[in-house]
């Protein structure tokens, strides 16, 4: 959710308790000064019926707005206001009315006179007024919500801008990290802590590349010169068989280092963004080159494959990622696949599949695709092969999935975009 877009709601939110309140406050408010002017209407009106009494004599009743009576001369009644509650004829209903009423002596005799004025309940109030207030609050409320979309859109542009930089920056660039100036104290105070960051997350990135380039390479040399020296070792007569036997173990574990070395460094060219060359990559047919190169193998353990391409799938990938994920699903599968079984891929253009059979399942799924996880202790295995498909899979938004059902393993790999 946007910034504004959620400030907007909290306006709206919070803008609906405070009308309410604002007009709950308003409505009592014109309340008390409405009862207070007809408060005064009222005995201002008394006071004129007295005055004509005085000057003709008599007022005439005028239901239920005027009542005079004569009262006896012993009875006084002070001005006092009170809410009553009378048939009006002319709605022909009963109605909240507020009175004045009061005692005066005129010309010897003693004249109780009321006088009455139809009063409106808060309730009739708050249904008169609502939608005014509502009009007058929801212009406001408008108008300010555009105008700070205004404000928004032109105090936020350097900050889009500076975040559409972000987001295209990358650290295999030679070139600095360069932001756009705002002329605002917060927004240009984290754009000196990116920058700051950025360049220092670029050395840092630069010195892992090199130191992982560099480690590399130099550990193959003497990988190189020990292998050398075994397969000398090797051709040399009469040497006891326990002293072969030792040469043979260095040999293998060697070749096995150079292994590890050679895939811990494709993982590091990974992580570095060094396979970035795309291109339109057809996964059958490298799926089915991949089985044509390893089907002696496949021959060897009497695996029948069973390849099935719904429909023909292209990625776009580098190619040198693309034949090495395929190639090492495609060995975990053949090296775990019991002899004399069938082993299925699947193929369409949402997945990929690979099944082979199994006595069980895998103990820990969610750890199988870490590095150097095995689970069991065969020596033929780094237990890395699955942290490179892991890898690539990642970089390309792959996801992974795995089941065992009817024996089988089953290892599904959905496309994002295919």
């Amino acid at each position: 959710m946007k910034l504004l877009t959620k400030i907007n709601r909290n306006y709206l939110r919070y803008g609906i308790y405070v009308f309410l309140v604002a007009d709950l406050i308003i409505i009592s408010v014109m309340s008390q000064i409405e009862k207070l002017d007809t408060d005064r209407e009222l005995r201002y009106g008394a006071i004129e019926v007295s005055k004509v009494i005085a000057k003709h004599g008599h007022f005439p009743e005028i239901p239920p707005t005027y009542s005079v009576n004569i009262i006896d001369t012993n009875i006084s009644v002070s001005g006092f206001f009170k809410d009553t509650i009378m048939y009006d004829p002319e709605d022909q209903n009963m109605e909240e009315f507020r009175e004045y009423q009061f005692s005066e002596k005129i010309n010897g005799k003693n004249y109780h006179i009321v006088h009455r004025h139809l009063a409106e309940s808060f309730w009739e109030l708050f249904v008169d007024i609502t939608p005014v207030i509502s009009i007058f609050l929801g212009s406001i409320f408008l108008v300010l919500m555009y105008y700070n979309k205004y404000m928004s859109e032109s105090l936020w542009k350097d900050f889009r801008r500076n975040m559409i930089t972000l987001k295209t920056y990358s650290f295999t660039s030679k070139e600095k990290l360069n932001l756009l100036h705002t002329d605002i104290d917060e927004f240009d105070d984290l754009n000196q802590v990116l920058i700051k960051m950025s360049d220092r997350l670029g050395k840092d990135y630069q010195s892992s590349k090199e130191f992982s380039a560099n480690a590399a390479h130099e550990l193959q040399t003497p990988l190189a010169v020990i292998r050398n020296k075994c397969e000398a070792l090797f051709s040399k007569d009469e040497l006891p068989e326990d002293t072969i036997q030792s040469i043979r173990e260095i040999f293998v574990s060697t070749d096995r280092l150079s292994g590890i070395t050679k895939a811990l460094l494709l993982l590091a060219k990974i992580d570095h963004g060094q396979f970035n060359e795309n291109e339109k990559i057809c996964l059958k047919k490298i799926i089915t080159e991949k089985l044509n190169f390893y089907q002696e193998i496949i021959e060897d353990k009497n695996i029948k494959i069973n390849l099935t391409s719904i429909e023909d799938c292209s990625l776009f990938m580098d190619k040198r990622l693309a034949i090495l994920w395929i190639q090492n699903i495609i060995i975990n599968a053949i090296k775990h696949s019991p002899e004399n079984k069938k082993m299925d891929i699947t193929l369409n253009k949402s997945e990929l599949s690979i099944s082979n059979f199994g006595e069980q399942a895998i103990k820990n799924p969610e750890l199988i695709f870490n590095r150097f996880y095995k689970e069991n202790d065969g020596k033929g295995s780094t237990g890395i092969g699955l942290a490179i498909v892991k890898k690539i899979t990642d970089h390309y938004q792959m996801k992974i999935s795995y089941s065992f059902k009817d024996f089988k393993h089953t290892f599904t790999f959905q496309f994002p975009i295919c």
